[in-house]
C-alpha cells in the first residue's frame, strides 16, 4: 500500500506538468498573453512593460514556435523582406565606430526579441483567422477605458495637466501617447466601428474616436496629429463616404472638446519652435552624404547639436535607416514597405481598410520621432511591425491558394 502511495504521488507532479504545457501550448492562451501585453502599454510605464513581457511573453512565444511551421516565411514575400532586413541590420553592426562585445550583445538581444514578435505575430495571424479583430477589440477598450480615466483623473486634480497632457503607461511622454492613441482612434473607425450591429457599440467606438482625439490634440504632439491626418486621409478616400464623415465629425468633436478643456497645447502647436527637427535632418544628409553607400554601421552613436540642446536620434526613419545601414538598408527597407502596401492594397478592395490606414499612420509618425525600427518593445512595435506582421499573414493562404 506504501509503494502504490509514492507511485501515486510521485504521478501527480507528472499529470500536473502534463496539464499545464497542454494549457499553455493552446493558440488561446497564446493570443490572450500577446493581447494583454501590447494593451498593457496603456497601463504599464516603459521599464515595467518590457518586464511584463520578458517574464510573461518571451517564455510563452518561445515555447509555441515548436508549432510554427517554417513553410510560412517561404510563402510570404513580406516576412523574407522582414527577416532579410532585420538580418542585414544585425550585420551592419560590424563596420560601426562603436563596435563593442556589450553593444552587439544588446544588439543581438533587441533583434532576436523583435524576430521572436514578427514570428509569434504571422503565426497568430495564420493560424487564427479571428485574431486580427479580437486585438484590435481589446486595444480600442482598453484605451478607451484608460482615457477615461485619464480625464477623469485629471478632472479631480489627482494627475497633473501641464503644458502638454499626459495620461498613464508609456501615454507619460507625450508624443507616444499620442502616437499610441492615435492607433487606437484609426481601429475603432475602420474596423470596429463598420461591424457594430447595434447603436449602443456604435456610440461606444464614436466616444472612443472623440475621446483619442481629444488626448491626441492636448498632448501638444504635431508628427502624431500629421500622420492622423495622412492616415485619415487614406482611409476616407477608401472607405463608405457616409461613414467617412461621421469619422470626420466625431474627430473634430473631440478635438474641439479637447481644445475647451485646455487651449495651451494648441497654441504650443504653432507657437513652439520646429523642436530642432530640419537642423538635425541637415546634419543627418550632411553625414549621409560622407558615406552614402553602407553607412556608419547599426551601432553608430553621434550626436547631433541644434538650438533645441542635443539629440542621439536622426528623428526620422528613412534618414536614420540611410544613415546607419546605407543603400542596401535603404532599400531593404523599401521593399519591405511597398511589399506590405501592395498587400494592404488587396486587404482594402476586399473590404479591409484597416491594414492601408495603419500603415499611413505609421509611416508617416516615423518621419518625425524614430530613430530606428530594430529597437525594444515600444511603440515602433505597434505602429509598423505589427501591421506588417499581420500582412505577411494574410499572404500565406493567398499564396499557396495561388497556382504555382
Amino acid at each position: 500500500m506504501a509503494d502504490g502511495d509514492r507511485d501515486h504521488s510521485a504521478e501527480q507532479p507528472a499529470a500536473f506538468g502534463k496539464r499545464l504545457y497542454r494549457f499553455l501550448t493552446r493558440v488561446e492562451v497564446l493570443a490572450a498573453v500577446y493581447i494583454a501585453i501590447l494593451c498593457a502599454a496603456f497601463l504599464l510605464e516603459t521599464r515595467a512593460h518590457r518586464n511584463l513581457f520578458y517574464v510573461l511573453g518571451v517564455p510563452l512565444f518561445l515555447l509555441h514556435l515548436r508549432s510554427f511551421d517554417w513553410r510560412w516565411l517561404r510563402d510570404s514575400v513580406i516576412a523574407q523582406l522582414a527577416l532579410t532586413y532585420l538580418g542585414y541590420f544585425l550585420l551592419s553592426a560590424l563596420w560601426s565606430d562603436g563596435l563593442t562585445w556589450q553593444s552587439i550583445t544588446d544588439l543581438l538581444r533587441v533583434s532576436v526579441l523583435v524576430l521572436l514578435f514578427l514570428v509569434t505575430t504571422l503565426q497568430m495571424g495564420v493560424r487564427n483567422p479571428h485574431f486580427p479583430d479580437r486585438l484590435f477589440l481589446c486595444y480600442a477598450v482598453i484605451a478607451g477605458v484608460s482615457l477615461i480615466v485619464d480625464f477623469g483623473a485629471a478632472a479631480f486634480g489627482l494627475l497633473p495637466f501641464g503644458e502638454r497632457f499626459t495620461g498613464v503607461g508609456l501615454a507619460t511622454h507625450p508624443i507616444i501617447g499620442a502616437t499610441l492613441y492615435g492607433v487606437a482612434l484609426l481601429l475603432s473607425a475602420f474596423a470596429l466601428l463598420p461591424r457594430a450591429t447595434t447603436w449602443r457599440l456604435r456610440l461606444a467606438w464614436l466616444a472612443v474616436i472623440a475621446l483619442c482625439a481629444a488626448f491626441m490634440v492636448l498632448s501638444g504632439s504635431r508628427g502624431p496629429l500629421i500622420a492622423l491626418a495622412a492616415a485619415l486621409a487614406v482611409g476616407f478616400a477608401i472607405a463608405h463616404r457616409r461613414a467617412a464623415v461621421l469619422v470626420l465629425v466625431l474627430v473634430v468633436c473631440g478635438i474641439g472638446i479637447g481644445v475647451l478643456f485646455n487651449f495651451q497645447p494648441v497654441e504650443l502647436l504653432y507657437q513652439r519652435e520646429q523642436s530642432g527637427h530640419f537642423g538635425i535632418w541637415q546634419q543627418v544628409l550632411a553625414a549621409i552624404a560622407e558615406r552614402p553607400w553602407f553607412g556608419y554601421g547599426s551601432l553608430a552613436d553621434m550626436t547631433f547639436e541644434v538650438s533645441t540642446g542635443s539629440f542621439r536620434s536622426p528623428h526620422n526613419l528613412p534618414l536614420a535607416n540611410q544613415f546607419y545601414g546605407g543603400l542596401p538598408a535603404t532599400i531593404l527597407l523599401a521593399g519591405l514597405l511597398l511589399a506590405a502596401a501592395r498587400q494592404s492594397w488587396r486587404s482594402a478592395r476586399a473590404g479591409e481598410p484597416i491594414y492601408l490606414v495603419l500603415l499611413a499612420f505609421g509611416l508617416v509618425a516615423s518621419l518625425f520621432d524614430t530613430r530606428s525600427l530594430v529597437q525594444n518593445l515600444g511603440r515602433e512595435w505597434i505602429t509598423l511591425w505589427l501591421p506588417i506582421a499581420l500582412l505577411a499573414a494574410q499572404e500565406v493562404p493567398l499564396r499557396r491558394a495561388s497556382p504555382s
